[in-house]
């Protein structure tokens, strides 16, 4: 199921994007199935498309990735929350989707990390895969920043 804020758009528009939202999780579960170990024959994640402000009043806390919240998973209500402005033809926008999708693959897995940063390992390398294969841009992240998302902090 998917949400968005509706004001200014027809029932048609909805219909017709929550098909092609459809068809694009699918692909991407699908993707992720090939390309890792997970089970991926889940149900659909709920996502929720949302302005920012409420993006993150909703998510609450401090962000991994530095910059403003793209989008989380919520792991207490298998939610899939991203920005509104989110845009099926920008792959970017798109890796945003597949990288909270691969979290929702990852608790449903029943993963459990020891730390948030934890969540992050695997998916920023995969992100970028799917970016190389699947839309033929290379996404070359410092991996510096890497380490910093992807490691728990040493007390």
């Amino acid at each position: 199921m998917y949400y968005y804020n509706v004001g200014v758009y027809s029932k048609f528009f909805r219909i017709k994007y929550a098909y092609i939202m459809k068809s694009v999780i699918a692909f991407m579960l699908l993707w992720i199935g090939a390309n890792t170990n997970y089970n991926v024959d889940l149900p659909h994640p709920q996502v929720i498309m949302l302005p920012q402000a409420q993006l993150e009043e909703i998510y609450g806390g401090e962000t991994t990735g530095g910059g403003a919240l793209k989008g989380f998973y919520s792991t207490k209500k298998d939610i899939i929350y991203i920005r509104d402005d989110f845009d099926i033809h920008d792959p970017w926008k798109k890796s945003v989707l597949f990288h909270e999708l691969f979290h929702y693959v990852q608790d449903q897995n029943g993963f459990k990390g020891a730390c948030v940063q934890e969540w992050e390992r695997d998916v920023y390398p995969l992100q970028k895969k799917y970016m190389l294969e699947v839309h033929g841009l290379n996404w070359e992240y410092d991996e510096l920043w890497y380490k910093l998302v992807s490691t728990c902090p040493v007390n």
